[in-house]
């Protein structure tokens, strides 16, 4: 009996342990592109756990980008991105910008977790944030359009 006790005190600890591990920080999304997926940068957050939570803020998405020496995916002019968590953002909460400099923002417009990339070639630094009943988070990413 005691055995038995003590194997379901383990499997209780062991569950709750598990499950503040997957919990500390937001999802990150899945972003593809033409069959390519896009590695992608924690920018800023405020997330609650069961117990604590914790805000953190990042730098810029231009300077993310540059710090983290994330490379761009190369993608054809007004290629389609689609963009996925795997825990579903609150409903309208999932916003996108393009960033010219730090200075410089600009909205980019989403159609259900899908936006269109530039038809002019260049290379462009993306932030996408969403909201959670946890918390908030947003990402960095960068494209190269030839």
């Amino acid at each position: 009996m005691k055995k038995v006790f003590i194997s379901v005190i383990a499997v209780v600890v062991l569950v709750v342990g598990i499950y503040f591990v997957l919990n500390i920080k937001p999802p990150k999304p899945t972003i593809t592109i033409e069959n390519n997926t896009v590695e992608v940068a924690q920018g800023s957050y405020c997330w609650g756990g069961l117990i604590n939570g914790q805000c953190v803020d990042k730098i810029s998405p231009p300077d993310i980008i540059k710090h983290q020496e994330l490379k761009p995916v190369v993608v054809s002019p007004g290629a389609e991105l689609k963009i996925k968590f795997n825990r579903k953002p609150q409903e309208n909460t999932l916003v996108a910008y393009i960033w010219f400099s730090n200075d410089e923002i600009e909205n980019a417009p989403l159609n259900d977790n899908v936006l269109l990339v530039p038809k002019e070639k260049g290379v462009y630094i993306y932030s996408v944030s969403a909201h959670w009943e946890k918390g908030s988070s947003s990402y960095a990413f960068v494209i190269e359009v030839k």
